[in-house]
C-alpha cells in the first residue's frame, strides 16, 4: 500500500570544493540528514550565498511540501548561517481515501531550522556544521469505535505536537557526509492502530416496481485506543555525496561531467526512545542527481530517489512476523523553482 511506503525527500545537492547539501526525511517526516555548506562561485567573481525554493513530493506520508533555503544576508564563506523555512500538507488517511471516498483529513507541518557553518573548524579535508530545528504539527485523525452508540462511533482527534532537535554534521575528505541528530518529539500511536473502512448503506424501495436501490457511503478511519506520548529520536546517517562541476571549465571532461547524472547513497539508523518499546529503523537510500546551472548556482537537484528501510530490524517489539514483512520501499522527487 502506498501509505506504508517509506520515502525520503531529497532536496538539493550543492558543491564548491566538493561540498554538498543533502536533506532527507523518512516516512514520519523525521529529517535524516541536514543541509550543509551552501555557496558557490559566480561568474561575477568571488563566492556568493545561495537562495533556493523547492517543491517536494514524499510518497511515505503522501505529502506535498515547499521549502525556502537561504544563507545569511552578510555572507562570509568562513563564517555564515543557513535559514530554512518549510511547510507541507498531507491527508492523514492518504490519497486513497480522498479519491475513493471523497474524504480529506488534513495534516500540516510548519518548520524552521538554522545551521551555522563551520561549527568547529574548516580545513582542507574536514568541514563541519551544526544547528537547531523546530517544527509544529497539526493533524486531524478520523477514529472509529464499534463499542459505542451508532451516532458516536465516528470522531475526529486533533493532534498538536512540537518537535525540537539539534544536529552535528561533517564533510570528510569532500566525499563522505556524517549526520548526527538528537531531539524531542511529541508522538502518537495512530499509525499502529487498525485501519477500517466502514460502509453506510441506505436502501430505497420503488413502490411501483418493488426494486431496491442502495446508496453506499464509505469512510476510512483507525480503530483502537489513541495515545499520545513523549519521544526522543536519535538519528545517525552516512552519505556518499555527489559533487558538482564547473560547466565553463577549460577542461572538457569537467564541463561534460556537469551534464551527467550522478549516483549517491545514504545509510542511516534511527532510534526512537519512548515510554513503550524502543522503535528502531535502518535503511539505505540511492539517489540520482542532475546539475542545475541556472544563474551559475552549481546546484545538483535529485531527479529520482529510492529508499529501502527495515522497520525494527532486530524485532525488538517481538512481532515475530519475519524481516521481509518489515521491509518497505519508497520513491521521491524534487522540483526546484
Amino acid at each position: 500500500m502506498m501509505k506504508k511506503l517509506i520515502a525520503v525527500s531529497l532536496f538539493s545537492f550543492v558543491a564548491t570544493r566538493g561540498y554538498e547539501q543533502v536533506l532527507l526525511e523518512d516516512k514520519n517526516g523525521d529529517q535524516i540528514a541536514n543541509n550543509s555548506p551552501l555557496y558557490t562561485n559566480t561568474s561575477a567573481g568571488g563566492i556568493q550565498g545561495i537562495h533556493l525554493s523547492l517543491i517536494k513530493l514524499n510518497t511515505g506520508d503522501q505529502s506535498l511540501g515547499f521549502n525556502y533555503i537561504s544563507t545569511t544576508k552578510n555572507f562570509n564563506p568562513a563564517n555564515y548561517g543557513i535559514h530554512e523555512f518549510g511547510i507541507k500538507a498531507k491527508p492523514t488517511e492518504g490519497f486513497a481515501a480522498v479519491f475513493s471516498n471523497g474524504q480529506f483529513s488534513p495534516g500540516i507541518r510548519a518548520a524552521y531550522s538554522y545551521t551555522h557553518v563551520p561549527f568547529v573548524k574548516d580545513v582542507a579535508n574536514y568541514t563541519d556544521w551544526g544547528g537547531i530545528n523546530f517544527s509544529y504539527d497539526v493533524d486531524n485523525y478520523p477514529l472509529y469505535r464499534s463499542d459505542t452508540a451508532y451516532a458516536n462511533q465516528f470522531s475526529t482527534k486533533t493532534f498538536k505536537a512540537l518537535n525540537v532537535g539539534v544536529n552535528y554534521n561533517a564533510l570528510i575528505k569532500q566525499v563522505l557526509i556524517l549526520n548526527f541528530r538528537i531531539g524531542y518529539s511529541r508522538r502518537n500511536n495512530y499509525e499502529d492502530l487498525n485501519s477500517v473502512e466502514v460502509q453506510d448503506v441506505n436502501s430505497i424501495v420503488d413502490p411501483a416496481s418493488s426494486a431496491i436501490r442502495q446508496i453506499i457511503k464509505k469512510r476510512s478511519a483507525k480503530e483502537g485506543k489513541f495515545e499520545e506520548f513523549d519521544s526522543y529520536p536519535l538519528i545517525l546517517a552516512f552519505t556518499k555525496a555527489t559533487s558538482s562541476d564547473d560547466p565553463n571549465s577549460a577542461d572538457p571532461a569537467v564541463a561534460a561531467n556537469a551534464k551527467k547524472l550522478k549516483l549517491g547513497f545514504t545509510v542511516y539508523f534511527k532510534n526512537l526512545a519512548s515510554k513503550g518499546l524502543p522503535q528502531n529503523d535502518a535503511g539505505v537510500i540511492f539517489f540520482l542527481t542532475q546539475q542545475d546551472n541556472k544563474q551559475n548556482k552549481g546546484v545538483r537537484n535529485p531527479v529520482f530517489g529510492i529508499n529501502l528501510q527495515a522497520n525494527d530490524p532486530f524485532d525488538v517489539q517481538d512481532l515475530n512476523n519475519g524481516l521481509q514483512q518489515r521491509l518497505t520501499v519508497g520513491f521521491t522527487t524534487i522540483f526546484s523553482l
